[in-house]
């Protein structure tokens, strides 16, 4: 009795701690920090552009992070790199088409400035062209 108790207890431990299942769409599981190349492809036939794919289905990618710094009250947002190298601020999505795409990932702050160095207070958006 005590062991079934201990058991139900850690499951719901577990459930309520979000290490329940995986949230899962008709592609499978989802990656909340990568937009794959089907999500993309479906995304594509009502959006033209990288930014109006991230704005639809991973908003939170475009999203200020807050200031950086005391000296400067500009927010954090992240830096755009493509292929590896870096292509500008967010606006700069607006100008890349989404048909370019095979891949968009989001990297924190922390992992960004790791991988490239300082001034990635706003973490990093990596795409990867086909």
């Amino acid at each position: 009795m005590h062991r079934l108790v201990f058991v139900l207890a850690l499951h719901l431990l577990v459930t309520a701690c979000g290490g329940g299942p995986a949230k899962t769409t008709g592609l499978g599981f989802r990656n909340r920090s990568v937009l794959t190349a089907e999500e993309i492809q479906i995304e594509k036939a009502n959006s033209f552009t990288a930014y109006e794919v991230i704005a639809r289905m991973r908003p939170e990618f475009l999203r200020s992070r807050g200031t950086s710094s005391l000296r400067s009250l500009q927010p954090s947002t992240a830096v755009v790199y493509v292929d590896e190298i870096r292509y500008g601020n967010l606006n700069s999505l607006k100008s890349m088409s989404a048909d370019q795409i095979y891949r968009i990932e989001y990297i924190n702050a922390a992992d960004a400035t790791t991988r490239f160095g300082t001034d990635h207070f706003g973490g990093a958006i990596l795409i990867t062209t086909k």
